[in-house]
């Protein structure tokens, strides 16, 4: 008991190297400072990485499973068998009396969304099936609607959504509102997540969301009907958007600037690595329901993390709980086995200093403060614009993963494997070359990839892949670095705020993307245009965007107006 009362003590009033106790003297924990002993990223903040990075991978099924839930088989209208009971034919030539024949791209196959309809009695018998066929030439059927539902190919789908609710033919533009709609719900959880992390902090809002995406998750896979399933998929969305950003914002505060670009792109690999292994459990989980249930399981891990995480050591001291700040600062130096000084616990600033600037920062923040000023107002739209086009090129260019040839499981692997090497290789070229011209020169490659891809020959196919693999390199690497450079502009006091309407802006154009591609019936390049010109367009503003690289974080507001000019926030040694 009285370790224990020594431990509370030294937390709220701080103690000496030697042990001893200021009593009067208030906490007020210098982070930046603590970081000189415990390393930028040192075994502490590598233990709480590592714990990041499983969420963050575990998210990347949810993201990308509709590929496999919604996939939609080979079907044809259900044959009625009772009004062909008395006809003597195979099953194939019952198919031929009973499904039209149509071109589709050039090919002939058999209808999809309709049958032959006959006005048979009862009483006639056809004694062949030849004879069925002089009695009902093709001039003289008619063609109706599958009245009496769908046949579905389960030799390789037993079941998925499709195939549950019928969402084919006239119903088939339910399964893109059921895209679209996750996106809303990735929208709603980037603002409305954004807003609780900066209140309440990363941690609650961590903990919370993930037990949310636990029972959404499992919720989804009982879904009684569509209504449910799209409903469930807006929470899970919203949920998993939350987790990721307060992940990502809280392993950003606890390095120093010059690990901040490494972590902010490793942790994207074991999201990539998920994106690859997701289709070889696709492909032995046939079933969609088992299939959600299976990727959903593993958010049992994360119960631990209810004593293993920390808070934000940052955003503790952002509100002026430098209380609590101390006793996470003291714990990782215990794991890093180094003896902190006693100006960690206490800064020099003077005093009235230190409590204008609490002040300041104890006080509640919207998004509307990311506007509020001329220098972070500007930054804000430039980010923001860049998180769209991101967005917009990312899903423009992984629509080519289609000129793959080959198996779908196959095809959809390598597309998430060559973001591992862009996230990888884009950790040396922020260290070296920093934010601005990485931005600008990948997003410029990936446009003009996006657009050149389009004009390559039809018998070229494999250059066409290669140039499609290429652009989707560049994008992936670009929103990696949009992602750090976002946590670097915007202040302690509004980042997850920032990050979050970011995320929200990126899901704008997760939606818009798909309508781009509607353009193409009037100019068939157009769609590209428009991708590759915004990439363009983008990639050159980012250079109006300050350099971020070896910076202290901003604090305020008022840090953040001034990041990068001559009187500012200067760089860390």
């Amino acid at each position: 008991m009285a370790g224990k009362e020594r431990g509370e003590r030294a937390a709220i009033l701080g103690s000496t190297p030697s042990g001893g106790y200021h009593d009067n003297v208030q906490v007020k924990v210098n982070y930046d400072l603590a970081l000189k002993y415990l390393g930028g990223f040192g075994p502490w903040q590598r233990r709480v990485f590592v714990l990041a990075c499983l969420p963050i991978a575990i998210i990347a099924f949810h993201l990308f499973v509709i590929v496999f839930l919604a996939v939609e088989p080979d079907f044809h209208c259900r044959v009625p068998q009772n009004s062909f009971s008395e006809l003597n034919a195979t099953p194939a030539e019952l198919l031929n009396v009973t499904i039209p024949w149509g071109l589709k791209d050039g090919v002939w196959t058999r209808s999809q969304c309709k049958r032959y309809s006959y006005n048979l009695s009862d009483t006639t018998i056809y004694a062949t099936y030849r004879d069925f066929l002089k009695a009902h030439p093709v001039a003289n059927r008619t063609q109706i609607p599958c009245d009496d539902g769908y046949e579905y190919d389960t030799s390789e789908y037993k079941s998925t959504v499709v195939t549950e609710w019928n969402l084919v033919c006239d119903n088939s533009w339910k399964v893109n509102l059921a895209k679209s709609l996750w996106f809303a719900g990735y929208m709603f959880g980037a603002v409305s997540g954004g807003h609780a992390a900066d209140r309440w902090g990363r941690r609650p809002v961590l903990l919370a969301s993930l037990a949310v995406d636990y029972v959404s998750g499992i919720a989804c896979a009982f879904s009684a009907n569509y209504t449910f399933f799209v409903a469930i998929r807006f929470i899970i969305a919203a949920s998993t958007t939350v987790s990721t950003l307060a992940l990502f914002v809280m392993v950003q505060e606890l390095v120093s600037a010059d690990k901040r670009s490494v972590v902010g792109m490793v942790i994207w690999v074991p999201h990539a690595l998920a994106y690859v292994l997701l289709p070889g459990i696709a492909y032995f989980i046939r079933t969609w329901m088992w299939l959600q249930i299976a990727i959903t399981m593993p958010f049992l891990f994360f119960i631990p993390f209810w004593w293993l995480m920390p808070e934000s050591p940052r955003w503790l001291i952002s509100r002026n709980r430098h209380g609590e700040a101390a006793a996470i600062v003291r714990r990782a130096a215990e794991i890093t086995k180094v003896t902190l000084p006693d100006e960690v616990f206490h800064n020099t600033i003077p005093l009235h200093q230190t409590e204008e600037k609490a002040k300041k920062m104890k006080k509640l923040y919207t998004f509307v403060d990311l506007f509020r000023t001329p220098n972070l107002r500007k930054w804000t739209v430039n980010i923001f614009f860049n998180w769209i086009v991101n967005t917009l090129v990312y899903y423009g260019i992984s629509l080519n993963t289609a000129a793959l040839s080959g198996n779908m499981y196959l095809n959809f692997a390598i597309s998430g494997f060559v973001e591992i090497p862009a996230y990888i290789l884009s950790i040396f070229i922020l260290n070296r070359f920093g934010r601005r011209w990485p931005l600008c020169l990948m997003l410029l490659f990936g446009g003009v990839a996006c657009i050149v891809a389009f004009f390559i020959p039809k018998h070229l196919g494999w250059m066409t892949t290669t140039l499609a693999m290429t652009g989707k390199f560049c994008i992936t690497a670009s929103f990696a670095v949009v992602y750090v450079f976002s946590a670097e502009i915007f202040p302690t006091v509004v980042r997850q705020i920032g990050i979050g309407m970011s995320s929200m802006s990126a899901r704008v154009g997760g939606v818009v993307a798909p309508f781009i591609n509607l353009l193409g019936v009037y100019w068939t390049p157009m769609p590209y245009v428009i991708f590759g010109g915004t990439s363009v367009a983008a990639g050159l503003l980012a250079l109006l965007l300050p350099e971020t690289k070896g910076k202290a974080l901003p604090a305020t507001i008022e840090d953040g107006e001034n990041f990068g000019k001559e009187d500012g926030i200067v760089d860390e040694e």
